[in-house]
C-alpha cells in the first residue's frame, strides 16, 4: 500500500496517543506514590538531611527546568511531524509532559524520610538525576539557536507571494528547524504550504496532488524586479513517489531584485507561468501556479534569496528575508505582527486575505 500522507498522519497520531498514555501512566503512578508518602514528606530546609540530598534535589530541580525549556524547541519547533498530528492530541501530550515537569519541580523542594535515610535510594536517585541532567542539558543547548535570526535591519523585506493562511514547514536560521541551513546557497529558504482553519494542509489521505490545499494556488510577485530565468518543462511529481533529485527546483523562476540579490520561486506547475524572461514585474503581479515539480514529495512553495543568479551555484550565499505586514502564530498562542521572522511550524497570513 502506498505510504501517503494520510497513513503518515495516522501513524504519528497513534504514536502520540501511545506516548501520551505512557507518560500519563507515569504521572498517575507518581501521584499515587506522592499521596502514599505525603505524611513522611517535608520541606527540605526543615528536614535534617545530608548535603548529598541537597545536591540531589538541586540537580533534579535544574533537570526539570531544562526539560520545560526543551518543550518549545523540540516539541513545538524542531518536530517536523507536528503538522500531521491533530492539535488536540498534540496539546494533550504536551500538557501531560508539562504536568510531570511542574510536579517534579514542586517536589524538588521536599524530601521523604526514606530518601533522607536510605543510602541505596539516594544512589538510585543520583544515577537517574545525572542521566536526565545530561540528556536534557544537551537537548537544551539548541534553545537559543532555535530562535536566532538576523534583525529586521539585516533582512530583505518582501511581500508574501501567496494569499491565505500558510504554514512554514522548514524555516529559520539553524539546520534543526530548517534543513536548508546545511547548504549555504539555500540558507534562510522557506518551504511553505497552505492550511485551513484547523491547520490541515491536505484533505482525504493526501494521495493526490489535488488533495493539497496549495496545489495550483496562485503565486504573485513578492518584489519589484526583472524575470531573469524561467524553467517550465518538468511534470508534477506523484505524491511521495520518486521526487526528481537531479532537477531539484523543478519548474522555477528567478527574479533579479538588485545587482546582487536574486529571488527564486520553485516547484511550480508546468506550462502555467504567466510571464517570460526579460519581463519587468511589479509587486502583486500574477506569476504562476504552485505545483509539485522537482525534488518535492508533495506540493509546496520553496522561496529563497541568494547573492548569485544561478540556482545550483555552490558558491552562492542565501540571504535572510522576512515577509512584510503579516500575522505570525507560533506555538498556537504566541502571535507576532509586522515583519516577524519565521521558524518551522509557524502559521502566517496577511489580514483580509
Amino acid at each position: 500500500m502506498k505510504n501517503t500522507f494520510g497513513y503518515l498522519r495516522d501513524t504519528y497520531q497513534n504514536g502520540i496517543v501511545i506516548a501520551a498514555l505512557i507518560f500519563l501512566g507515569v504521572l498517575l503512578v507518581r501521584l499515587w506514590y506522592v499521596r502514599k508518602e505525603i505524611t513522611t514528606r517535608s520541606l527540605i530546609w526543615k528536614a535534617k538531611v545530608p548535603a548529598l540530598v541537597w545536591i540531589l534535589k538541586l540537580i533534579w530541580l535544574i533537570t526539570m527546568l531544562l526539560f520545560l525549556l526543551n518543550i518549545p524547541t523540540w516539541f513545538l519547533s524542531v518536530a517536523s511531524f507536528k503538522p500531521l498530528v491533530l492539535p488536540l492530541l498534540y496539546n494533550t501530550f504536551l500538557i501531560v509532559l508539562i504536568s510531570i515537569a511542574v510536579m517534579e519541580i514542586i517536589l524538588s523542594f521536599t524530601v521523604t524520610k526514606s530518601l533522607a535515610e536510605q543510602f541505596i535510594k539516594r544512589m538510585v536517585f543520583l544515577l537517574m538525576a545525572i542521566f536526565c541532567l545530561f540528556s536534557f542539558g544537551f537537548a537544551a543547548l539548541i534553545f537559543k539557536g532555535t530562535f536566532d535570526y538576523p534583525s529586521v535591519a539585516e533582512c530583505n523585506i518582501i511581500e508574501m507571494p501567496v494569499k491565505g493562511k500558510w504554514l512554514a514547514l522548514h524555516a529559520g536560521e539553524k539546520p534543526w528547524v530548517n534543513y536548508h541551513g546545511n547548504y549555504p546557497p539555500q540558507k534562510f529558504s522557506v518551504d511553505m504550504v497552505k492550511v485551513d482553519e484547523k491547520g490541515n494542509f491536505f484533505t482525504e489521505m493526501g494521495e493526490k496532488n489535488a488533495d493539497f490545499l496549495c496545489f495550483n494556488d496562485s503565486v504573485f510577485s513578492p518584489v519589484n524586479g526583472t524575470v531573469l530565468k524561467i524553467v517550465n518543462t518538468f511534470p508534477n511529481q506523484e505524491i511521495a513517489n520518486g521526487p526528481d533529485t537531479f532537477n531539484t527546483a523543478g519548474n522555477y523562476m528567478t527574479i533579479q531584485m538588485t545587482e546582487n540579490k536574486f529571488l527564486f520561486l520553485s516547484h511550480l506547475s508546468p506550462d502555467n507561468i504567466k510571464v517570460k524572461e526579460g519581463d519587468t514585474i511589479s509587486l502583486g503581479d500574477h506569476l504562476a501556479s504552485l505545483g509539485n515539480s522537482g525534488n518535492s514529495t508533495f506540493p509546496h512553495l520553496h522561496i529563497r534569496i541568494q547573492n548569485k543568479p544561478v540556482y545550483n551555484d555552490t558558491t552562492a550565499l542565501g540571504l535572510p528575508f522576512r515577509f512584510n505586514q503579516i500575522n505570525r502564530n507560533r506555538f498556537g498562542f504566541w502571535s507576532g505582527k509586522g515583519t516577524p521572522y519565521l521558524n518551522r511550524n509557524d502559521i502566517f497570513y496577511r489580514e483580509n486575505e
